[in-house]
């Protein structure tokens, strides 16, 4: 016999079906073991997908994958700009915005406006979205959880490197990872809002990079200015810092001249020990 579920629960399962295209039975087993909550219970199906496609959802994702291809002769297994940006409306991304860079992290895009028939078949297999319906909804949910989502955002943060470097660059230029950080640091999306009312970080960091430090960033320093970024908002007078620790040199800068510039805790000290 049915399960009876009161009108709410059944309100509940009937948006999980339609965010998630699913039946009704997975519907309400996802919310069930979620007590109810919508959010947890579709975040919860859309990341615990199985990892190997089936030969069904494969054979689906490379339809997708082909109707963007712009060069099936010389280039069957890529999908160029042009594709990309369509694919990404067609799915509800805003390109400028960080779920763009969320989706690019899911195929393992291997530069900024390109995928590849492995990457795209085999990211949204693991996440069991292997319709264009499916990949909506879960832009949509990402939407919503992604803001109190810190180790998604992590993952994303670490990939944009990636897609930042052209070529066979070693180091992203300055304009482009200030770009970059302002848009993961500042975005409604992101789960890391790199400011507090009185320390305004990512805008000192910006302003710093490009008044005093002028050079770009490699892989080394855009890793380590996560975390950095974590502790700050931990402890915004800075405190975890010493000239002792290992940060990259850019940071060490950065610390002086937030104390110097921006809270005039260099110029207090000298004059207390000139007194």
């Amino acid at each position: 016999m049915p399960a009876a579920y009161s009108n709410s629960q059944k309100a509940s399962i009937a948006q999980f079906q339609a965010l998630a295209q699913t039946d009704r039975a997975t519907a309400a087993r996802y919310l069930k073991s979620e007590n109810w909550d919508e959010q947890r219970a579709l975040n919860a199906y859309f990341s615990g997908g199985n990892a190997n496609a089936t030969p069904r959802s494969a054979s689906g994702l490379k339809k997708i994958f082909e109707k963007y291809r712009e060069d099936a002769k010389n280039s069957p297994e890529t999908v160029g700009v042009e594709g990309t940006m369509q694919y990404l409306q067609d799915i509800g991304s805003d390109i400028e915005g960080l779920e763009t860079l969320a989706v690019l992290e899911i195929v393992q895009a291997p530069a900024m406006g390109e995928m590849t028939l492995a990457g795209f078949v085999n990211g949204w297999s693991a996440l069991n979205c292997d319709t264009l319906d499916k990949q909506r909804a879960h832009i949509q949910n990402l939407k919503q959880t992604l803001p109190s989502q810190p180790d998604t955002f992590s993952k994303i943060y670490t990939y944009t490197f990636q897609l930042a470097i052209t070529g066979q660059q070693r180091a992203i230029p300055l304009e482009a990872a200030v770009a970059y950080w302002e848009l993961l640091f500042t975005s409604p999306l992101s789960a890391l809002k790199w400011s507090t009312p009185s320390s305004p970080f990512i805008t000192w960091w910006i302003e710093f990079l490009n008044t005093v430090w002028k050079r770009s960033i490699n892989k080394d320093i855009w890793g380590q200015t996560l975390k950095f970024a974590k502790l700050t908002l931990q402890d915004e007078r800075l405190g975890f810092w010493s000239e002792e620790s290992s940060w990259p040199s850019v940071i060490d800068e950065f610390v002086e001249w937030v104390k110097k510039e921006k809270r005039g805790e260099v110029a207090e000290q000298e004059a207390s020990e000139e007194y």
